[in-house]
């Protein structure tokens, strides 16, 4: 509910000692409720929303969270010890802050915080500088990023959604649908571009039936000079 997310962020802020400026989530109901929303503005906290059920809109959070889930399954099923998972959570992240990643080089724990997990002798130690060593995890996760864009676009078909276009969207994710519901519904129409692949829609009457949507989510509805819907 609303009141339990307002408790978590006024704890989180109480417990990092350190003032919450932009809160990312999804559009769940509670997080899109009118007292959440009073609560953020009082604290002077911006609210941005992802789209809906499109999780490369948050993707670095989602590939994390994909990531510790599959170290908490590990850990939970190595042993017959029941562990809380809430304990276990706690080691994973431990873990993955101190592990070197793949695409910066080094650990989030030192690139954040300069704390280093020694497993060598300090005497073999070279001096490292943070700063530079920071420009250079960026430079490397650019690198990454830029290379697996040119992966991705080499066989995308982008497509320009204008403002006012009537399109069809998926009807919820598919694991929540019955095998008979339709796959897609509307048409409804765009009313506002917040990116070239972020839209926001009218599904409804009311101004809160306005939800923001990826457009890989979105099908363009194809009208007849007379609006006479011509395929689905």
């Amino acid at each position: 509910t609303s009141s339990d997310f307002i408790k978590l962020i006024g704890e989180t802020q109480k417990n990092q000692n350190h003032k919450i400026k932009t809160l990312l989530t999804d559009q769940y109901g509670g997080l899109s409720s009118k007292e959440l929303k009073k609560y953020l503005e009082d604290e002077n906290i911006t609210h941005i929303f992802t789209a809906v059920d499109s999780p490369c809109s948050n993707g670095l959070n989602e590939r994390l969270n994909q990531t510790l889930v599959n170290r908490m399954r590990c850990r939970i099923n190595e042993n017959g010890k029941k562990i809380a998972w809430t304990t276990i959570a706690h080691q994973c992240v431990k873990e993955y802050n101190n592990t070197i990643h793949g695409e910066t080089k080094f650990a989030p724990n030192y690139l954040m915080n300069g704390k280093t997990i020694d497993i060598v002798p300090h005497e073999f130690h070279n001096t490292r500088d943070i700063t530079k060593d920071n420009i250079e995890a960026y430079e490397n996760s650019l690198r990454a990023h830029n290379m697996n864009k040119k992966r991705i676009d080499s066989t995308r078909r982008n497509y320009a959604f204008t403002i006012g276009e009537k399109v069809y969207i998926e009807n919820g994710n598919k694991l929540n649908r019955d095998k008979l519901d339709e796959i897609r519904i509307g048409p409804f129409p765009i009313e506002e571009k917040l990116s070239d692949s972020v839209f926001v829609i009218d599904v409804g009457f009311t101004k809160n039936d306005r939800r923001i949507y990826h457009s890989s989510k979105m099908i363009p509805c194809h009208l007849t000079k007379n609006n006479n819907i011509i395929n689905r």
